[in-house]
């Protein structure tokens, strides 16, 4: 009997709902413990959800067998095309359910190239019996697959109808992503976080919004709320800390003032470009080789007051995590107060870093980021002078104008040639950076005034004999350093996006000046330690160490909103969902890619160490 290209179309067709089946079966594994809401209506949204994306992700895996059919290919080209992807998207997945149990992220072309590359047999150590079992896994699959993709192509070829089952299958099946993504639209317009926080289990998910098009409507468009606060600790899908935190008050605690320039880059600390700070760095501890945990601010803020990868960012403003080191202040009776010239907001700092601090300081005055850091310095002048000695305090001066590369109108203008505008768009390898240099150097003279003013003040008013001052910047600047024209920061993991100064200044710590390597999250642990009595291991909150500890940084995991490097002396793997590229400091790629046995082992600990452990979370 020959065979039809109906025929090939009907047994794609129910290919594809076994396809989908399987699929769902494996997937169940993704929400074996998660903690979701168990409404009825949200149980028949998660229902309707898997059917929808995984109808749509089988539909994708077998179109190339489709195309086969419609160019009209041999049959047993299109049943073995078919029946391979089928087999192939069953074992990926299965992979995938295990490295999220595992690790809290989606497998995609950079992760499978980094737990695949030449080192990861090294770091990962396998036994026979694993290796046996998961042969016979996956030759289970092929046989499964094989006989279900047989038993299609049998029913096909003996019912020459177009049966209504299979129309009313195709029906329902369509009806599933059309309501689906319907529904996810309205949950999204309304912020239904019981609908919403479901997706974040899937693989390749993607669910469709159109809070722009509602608006235009009329309708009120709402903000996503954070998960309660006093959500039951089994149902939050974050472990931080790993144990309670316990510290014993010191009889009079230090006030702590951490002062942070946007987008302060390593080699920007010198008596020409921050006379007043570089004077200040000369009575305190410097270290001169400190690192951010990622390249913007939102990471950069992050690592510094979390001290964990900025990988957990979108989890902890999920669940409007406060960090360890904030609640302990407010533990202790400290006064928390931010004077950030950019809104607290935009980052969603308001609903991270400060969710547990009731912060009335959202934004500041003044038309532009020189004059709000401005306003900024003047209400921390005034917050200083009402201070009395009964209440420690804490407080956040966050400058703003080097990230706009901006002074004041009549500012002078100290290093020259100065570019008088920005035009980014003109930007390119041959553009002179020096004349923009000159004007990211006017506008960190500029704040290092602001600075000086902060410090005098705090001086005056004897609050520097139990003060402990905390200087550095989010991230750096890039201005070309490189001549790959890397402008700015935000797209590489270079130093000079990455690298910033850092200045401790405590009473009765000598001066001195360190050349170790450092990190963002190295600060919290310090400062809960020696400052605030703490003595718990670091690893239970932190994956920093002691700023005065020269080793145990050799993996850092840097990152930016949605990829992550993993940076060694020597190495810059980059992981992004199209691929993983490693490259050498200066950002060239490198002959030899293979990272150093256990490197990969320790980023991905890093990773999912603040996971409770069957929980899904945000990748």
């Amino acid at each position: 009997m020959s065979t039809s290209r109906s025929e090939l179309l009907r047994w794609w067709g129910w290919l594809l709902v076994v396809s989908i089946a399987f699929e769902l079966l494996v997937a169940a594994r993704y929400f074996s413990d998660v903690s979701f809401d168990r409404a009825p209506d949200a149980i028949a949204f998660r229902v309707l959800m898997l059917i929808a994306h995984f109808t749509t992700l089988a539909a994708v895996v077998l179109s190339p067998a489709l195309a086969a059919i419609m160019l009209r290919a041999p049959s047993s080209v299109v049943l073995i095309l078919g029946t391979g992807l089928s087999v192939a998207a069953s074992l990926v997945l299965l992979i995938d359910t295990q490295v999220y149990q595992l690790y809290r992220f989606h497998i995609n072309a950079g992760v499978m190239s980094l737990l695949l590359g030449g080192a990861a047999r090294e770091t990962f150590e396998f036994s026979g019996a694993m290796y046996g079992r998961a042969t016979a896994v996956g030759l289970g699959l092929v046989f499964v697959h094989a006989l279900a993709a047989w038993m299609c192509w049998r029913y096909v070829r003996r019912n020459q109808g177009r049966p209504l089952t299979a129309r009313l299958v195709a029906a329902l099946l369509v009806a599933s992503v059309i309501s689906f993504h319907g529904i996810h639209v309205w949950a999204d317009v309304v912020a239904r976080e019981s609908l919403l926080e479901q997706t974040d289990a899937l693989p390749m998910r993607y669910a469709a919004t159109a809070k722009r098009f509602m608006r235009g409507l009329g309708f009120e468009v709402r903000s996503r709320p954070a998960l309660a606060n006093d959500r039951a600790a089994n149902q939050s899908a974050l472990a931080y800390p790993l144990q309670a935190i316990e510290c014993t008050r010191a009889s009079k605690p230090p006030n702590i003032l951490v002062i942070l320039i946007d987008s302060w880059r390593f080699d920007a600390l010198n008596a020409q470009v921050t006379p007043n700070l570089d004077q200040f760095a000369r009575r305190s501890v410097r270290f001169m080789d400190h690192h951010s945990g990622g390249n913007a601010t939102r990471i950069g803020v992050f690592s510094l007051f979390y001290s964990i990868p900025g990988t957990y960012w979108h989890r902890v403003l999920a669940e409007r995590q406060g960090p360890v080191f904030i609640s302990e202040l407010l533990r202790q009776g400290y006064d928390v107060d931010v004077f950030r010239s950019a809104p607290l907001f935009s980052p969603e700092f308001d609903r991270t870093v400060f969710a547990d601090v009731g912060v009335t300081r959202l934004r500041s005055d003044g038309k532009d980021a020189a004059a709000r850091d401005r306003d900024a310095t003047e209400d921390f002048v005034t917050f200083a002078r009402s201070r009395r000695d009964d209440r420690p305090f804490f407080a956040l001066l966050f400058f703003d104008a080097p990230h706009k590369l901006i002074t004041p109108a009549n500012y002078p203008k100290v290093f020259q040639p100065s570019a008088a505008d920005i035009d980014y768009l003109s930007l390119d390898p041959s553009t002179d950076p020096l004349p923009l240099m000159n004007r990211y150097r006017n506008s960190v003279h500029y704040v290092d005034s602001l600075i000086g003013e902060v410090i005098d003040e705090v001086e005056t008013r004897g609050l520097l004999d139990n003060t402990i001052i905390v200087i550095t910047g989010d991230h750096g600047q890039e201005f070309n350093d490189n001549r790959l024209s890397y402008w700015g920061h935000g797209s590489n993991f270079t130093r000079y996006q990455t690298g910033v100064p850092f200045v401790l200044y405590a009473p009765r710590l000598s001066p001195s000046v360190h050349t170790h390597r450092t990190t963002h999250f190295d600060v919290v642990p310090t400062l809960m330690r020696d400052y605030l009595g703490c003595s718990e291991p670091f690893a239970n909150y932190s994956v920093g160490h002691s700023l005065f500890e020269a080793g145990g940084r050799e993996t850092m995991l840097l990152s930016e909103y949605t990829d992550f490097a993993i940076v060694t002396a020597d190495r810059i793997a980059v992981v992004r969902k199209q691929g993983l590229q490693v490259l050498d400091p200066s950002y060239a790629e490198v002959a030899d890619d293979d990272l150093a046995p256990g490197v990969i082992g320790s980023a991905l600990e890093q990773k999912s160490r603040f996971y409770r452990k069957g929980l899904a979370a945000s990748p």
